[in-house]
Parts: structure tokens; C-alpha cells; sequence
């Protein structure tokens, strides 16, 4: 079943056709071009995070957003064109377009406002990430429930200890989601998680063993009094 906070994008679809159908109506060529160069900018964006994400592209993360805001500056300046426009030339007819407007903004309202388990999920991955990717045991220390053990830690100060012990020292260079399946069935989610590390070269693992390792984990979530996820257990599977 579909769900419009779940998925945003079932409201910005219908709003996306019903605009298409507005301009087969009007046949109003400067809407057709202006809006044609907003879906180009649209994909652009997305496009170039693409291309950085899998470093198909290398430049500079102060460039990339330069470029992101230019873009979105650019995509904003031509979609306020497009409004203005149609009420100037439509003044008998312009809620119509209303339709299409309300639609597209209440999906990004959905989108921005509501926070759904699933988004908060995939924060809480990324936070992860980073956190490893920079060494910072506290970031860490925050995304572990107090309950927390596995096989090989029977409780979270257990895990900490062992935890900022590795890190104390250079380790990651940077590390990289691959895949990620999740089933929530709230306040419990269970994750299986792969993800790509690649080792500092000052550090010993890259010196006596591989320059990176793909590690596949198995992640029990459970969802606090705070409505915070956290990390209740897991059980990795590392291939180098």
C-alpha cells in the first residue's frame, strides 16, 4: 500500500502530469521550453550527486555545493518565472494551476516536515558511516543502545572500550554504504547493511593486510522513549 509519507513522490507525480496536461491545453511555448529547462536542471542535480557519490566525478565537496546551489538558485529563479507567468496570462483560468502547484508542494512539504522510521533509519546509517569514516569513538558512543551486546560483546561499555581502543589510532580513509534492506515493524527494525571501508595508509591493517575490507552486517534497531533509533545488536560478515 502506498503511503504519501512514506513515498512523497505519489503526490509529486500527479502534480508533475497534471502540468503537462495544462500545457497541452494552452500550448503556451515559453511554459513549454521554461519547464522543460527546469526538469534539465531537476536531473542535473541529482546527476552530478550521482557522479561525486560514486566518485565518477572527482572535485572538491566546497565546488560540488557551489555548483548545487547553483543549480537550485537557477532551478528556483525559473519555477517563480513559471508562476508569475501563468498568473499574468491566466487570470480566468489560474487556479487551475493551482493543481499541479499544491500538489508538488505538499509532497515537498511531506518530504521535509515529516520525518518517517525509515528516514530516521537512513540518518542514523549515514551518522554511522561517518562516524567510522572519522574515527569519532563519542558519534559512535551516541547511535549504541545501553542494551546493547553480540557475540563477541556482552555489554555497550564492553563494545566502547574495544571500540575507542581501535580507533585511537589512524584507521579509515573513508568508507561507503553499498547496499542496505530494511523490515520495520516498530519500535524493532532489523537492517543487513554492506558496507566499503577503505583503510588509512598509515594505519597497520593497510600495512600488513588489504587497503580496504567490504563488511556485510546484520543490525537490530530498537526505537527509545525519544523515538531515537538505536543499535541493540549486530553480527558482521567482513571479506577483504
Amino acid at each position: 500500500m502506498f503511503n504519501i509519507f512514506e513515498q512523497p513522490w505519489t503526490l509529486f507525480i500527479p502534480a508533475i502530469i497534471a502540468w503537462f496536461i495544462l500545457l497541452l491545453l494552452h500550448a503556451d511555448s515559453r511554459l513549454w521550453w521554461q519547464t522543460h529547462l527546469v526538469i534539465f536542471l531537476t536531473a542535473s542535480i541529482f546527476i552530478l550527486n550521482i557522479l561525486v557519490d560514486t566518485e565518477l566525478l572527482k572535485i572538491s565537496k566546497t565546488l560540488t555545493t557551489i555548483i548545487q546551489v547553483i543549480l537550485i538558485l537557477a532551478n528556483a529563479a525559473l519555477l517563480a518565472s513559471l508562476i508569475i507567468h501563468v498568473f499574468n496570462n491566466y487570470k480566468r483560468n489560474w487556479w487551475h494551476w493551482l493543481v499541479p502547484i499544491i500538489l508538488a508542494a505538499a509532497a515537498f512539504a511531506i518530504d521535509l516536515l515529516v520525518q518517517t522510521d525509515l528516514e530516521k533509519i537512513n540518518i542514523l546509517i549515514k551518522k554511522s558511516i561517518k562516524a567510522i569514516e572519522k574515527e569519532d569513538a563519542d558519534k559512535i558512543d551516541e547511535i549504541i543502545s545501553p542494551d546493547y551486546r553480540d557475540s563477541y560483546h556482552n555489554t555497550k561499555a564492553h563494545l566502547m572500550n574495544y571500540c575507542r581502543n581501535f580507533l585511537s589510532e589512524p584507521l579509515v580513509e573513508k568508507s561507503k554504504k553499498i547496499s542496505l534492506t530494511t523490515e520495520i515493524s516498530s519500535p524493532n527494525a532489523a537492517l543487513t547493511l554492506t558496507v566499503i571501508i577503505h583503510f588509512d595508509k598509515q594505519s597497520r591493517i593497510y600495512r600488513d593486510y588489504k587497503s580496504f575490507i567490504i563488511i556485510k552486517m546484520q543490525l537490530d534497531l530498537q526505537k527509545d522513549w525519544a523515538n531515537r533509533w538505536l543499535n541493540v545488536e549486530d553480527c558482521p560478515d567482513s571479506r577483504f
